[in-house]
């Protein structure tokens, strides 16, 4: 006689009343064994994201921690479900179909759990039955079939030559053990049905086509009992084998990711932290892995190694050693081995683990975290590590150290006499700051428009339109360097002494708002200066400054008829400001054609001068700023239109690289501007 606890229990049998039927031919001990290893898997889970979170909280204390815990709890909630950022893309799109997908499964396992465990022992009904549970089925059904096809278009793309995404064997066992789950499901359900021909099996599509395949091979029921009980023992011990394992596989970034999302610093995209008390520091920067934060080490297990960073990244394309991606991947990696040993000795050190040339490579555009769905801000990062090479090793790339000590000698990176900084207005009887005088506007012109014999065409533009708008300015004739290329090259000392002495000459005169034509000078006054308790000034960009003139019909402008541009966004007004809209505007307003290159707005595409790389000898054919010359040729346009003048001098730069000096002209909107004034509104 075979024993009772081997046998099917027949407590739901299957009908053609739709309901669900729990445990159909389970038997007992396979009822036990769901819920032992249920409860075992989910405590491994939870074991592994304790271990993870011991290894995030290794780090240094975050000195600028959430503040609002409950609304970016909420926000990570929101960003995870809607995959609103990782659906920018055609594979980020994919992505969400498998999320949304895997999500269904997972909340219609909990419905199962909680129809049976819930609603029949406790309540003695279940409501997984009737039309609900038909479209419950149904709605399953479709989900398995999208997680399905998602695997299948995904494993296309991350295998195929042109993808650069890593294919390793933890991504083919990501892949086929999501499948196998969803495909021994599906053989479950079908089984299910070729056994006991419910008249509703039609709305588990799936399963009711697998059942028609069985039904066709001519198993008995008894052989169909046997096959189920065996299908879904191994169903059942995978599915919770890959819950418990999430934290040893590629699928740890369901909890990682968000872990990263939600642990993101609150700031201005455009911000870097002060060093606090700088001169009473004994040491800067990072220069170990005990020197990173809690949070940048939880940075590190958010990447899921996506690759947008590394697609993004200017650097990459101009053949550096930087790839935004490896880098991460490396710290990741490395961060990891502290799990087997906490002897830092037996441990590669940050100079194995990260190359010198890659960090010195970095222009700092922001384009990877602009792209990173995971909230990695690797830019800060890579900052962090060469404020230990400047301000500790004095270890800089050939060129910047002559640039750093003349900023700091004379107070411009070219090392020019100060009293030469107002030379460029010489004969246009520009109004110079004075002690007790209100100015509207106090027009900051920036090292580059100053000195720099192109760039001061911008300065001179600026004027006239000023001129012309009857805006009551000035300019300050003890303006310096602001320091913010010293600042991302990792010299924060000179930055400081700069902004301190800036925000003292600031405070000597009576203005309302501050104007420059630098995105440089803007973002760094804007974001950065207010870290500084004395200032306290508002600061505006002259494209948005002009925009707002030519819409208060200030400005007596003339359209340039058959003026066809291209405009190039610096990443310092565009990506990390938000600056799009009014750049475009003003060009419309000038130009009889304006045209975007593949790569504007927020994702365009840098010129290669931030981050200090104006300063570094990184010259040639496939330099950054080359590539993007030939990208903006490529529209067709007479004018190349900009508002930097390091992206003129780079543009410029690459021009004569290319020996291509005659094809295309570059200006500065505000050059555009001034040219369409009437002669008698604009100076000379």
């Amino acid at each position: 006689m075979t024993p009772s606890f081997i046998n099917p229990v027949p407590q739901s049998p299957m009908t053609d009343h739709p309901i669900r039927p729990a445990f159909w031919n389970v038997p007992l001990w396979g009822e036990i064994g769901v819920y032992v290893l249920g409860f075992t898997a989910v405590a491994l889970l939870i074991a592994g994201i304790l271990r993870n979170r011991h290894l995030w909280l290794r780090g240094a204390e975050d000195p600028h921690p959430v503040k609002d815990r409950r609304a970016r709890l909420f926000s990570v909630i929101a960003d995870v479900f809607t995959q609103k950022k990782i659906r920018e893309t055609s594979a980020g799109r994919l992505h969400a179909v498998l999320a949304w997908g895997f999500f269904l499964l997972f909340c219609g396992t909990a419905l199962a759990t909680l129809d049976w465990d819930v609603g029949h022992y406790v309540f003695d009904a279940q409501f997984l039955q009737g039309g609900f549970y038909l479209a419950y089925k149904f709605v399953l059904d479709c989900a398995g079939i999208a997680v399905l096809i998602a695997l299948a278009l995904g494993a296309a793309r991350r295998w195929s030559k042109e993808s650069g995404l890593p294919g390793d064997a933890r991504f083919v066992c990501a892949y086929l053990s999501l499948a196998f789950i969803v495909l021994t499901g599906f053989l479950v359900e079908g089984i299910r049905l070729a056994a006991t021909l419910p008249a509703w099996s039609v709305y588990s599509p799936i399963g009711h086509l697998v059942a028609k395949m069985l039904l066709a091979c001519g198993l008995s029921e008894a052989e169909l009992r046997l096959l189920h009980t065996w299908i879904w023992t191994i169903h059942g011990i995978s599915s919770l084998a890959f819950i418990a394992a999430v934290p040893l596989t590629y699928y740890a970034h369901v909890y990682r990711t968000p872990a990263g999302l939600f642990t993101r610093e609150e700031k201005p995209a455009g911000l870097l932290r002060k060093i606090d008390d700088i001169e009473e520091q004994e040491t800067f920067g990072v220069s170990s892995f005990s020197q990173f934060t809690t949070r940048e080490r939880t940075a590190f297990d958010a990447c899921t190694e996506c690759g947008r960073c590394t697609a993004a990244c200017p650097a990459v394309r101009a053949g550096t050693p930087l790839d935004p991606r490896a880098l991460i991947v490396s710290l990741r990696d490395r961060m990891h081995m502290e799990e087997k040993t906490e002897e830092a000795a037996a441990l590669p050190s940050l100079e194995e683990t990260v190359s010198r040339d890659a960090l010195w490579s970095c222009t700092t555009c922001g384009a990877c975290s602009r792209a990173c769905p995971a909230g990695i801000s690797l830019p800060e990062i890579i900052v962090n590590m060469r404020r230990h090479l400047a301000l500790e090793a004095g270890d800089f790339p050939e060129g910047v150290a002559n640039a750093l000590e003349n900023t700091a000698s004379v107070g411009n990176p070219w090392g020019l006499d100060p009293y030469e900084r107002l030379d460029w207005a010489k004969d246009l009887d520009v109004p110079v700051a004075e002690s007790g005088v209100h100015y509207d506007v106090l027009y900051w012109v920036g090292c580059a428009a100053s000195y720099d014999r192109r760039a001061r065409k911008i300065a001179r533009s600026m004027v006239r339109i000023l001129k012309a708008a009857g805006v009551n300015f000035a300019v300050m004739a003890e303006e310096r360097c602001h320091g913010e290329f010293a600042r991302r090259l990792g010299e924060e000392y000179l930055y400081q002494t700069a902004a301190q002495e800036n925000i003292g000459n600031f405070a000597q005169y009576d203005f309302d708002r501050i104007l420059t034509a630098c995105p440089h000078c803007f973002n760094t006054l804007k974001n950065e200066y207010p870290s500084f308790e004395d200032f306290r000034w508002p600061v505006v960009s002259h494209s948005v400054f002009i925009d707002e003139l030519m819409k208060a019909g200030s400005l007596p402008y003339v359209k340039s008829e058959g003026l066809s541009a291209v405009y190039h966004d610096p990443c310092y007004l565009a990506r990390i400001n938000g600056i799009v809209a009014e750049p475009r505007s003003v060009l419309n307003s000038v130009c009889t054609v304006l045209k975007s290159p593949a790569e504007s707005g927020e994702r365009t595409l840098c010129c290669g001068a931030g981050g200090g790389q104006m300063w570094i000898d990184r010259h040639g054919s496939n330099s950054v700023n080359v590539i993007r010359l030939k990208d903006l040729r490529a529209s067709g346009a007479d004018t190349i239109a900009v508002s930097c003048p390091h992206c003129l001098t780079m543009l410029e730069s690459a021009r004569a690289v290319t020996r291509d000096a005659e094809s295309v002209s570059i200006s500065d909107i505000a050059e555009l501007v001034a040219a369409a004034l009437p002669e008698e509104g604009a100076s000379k």
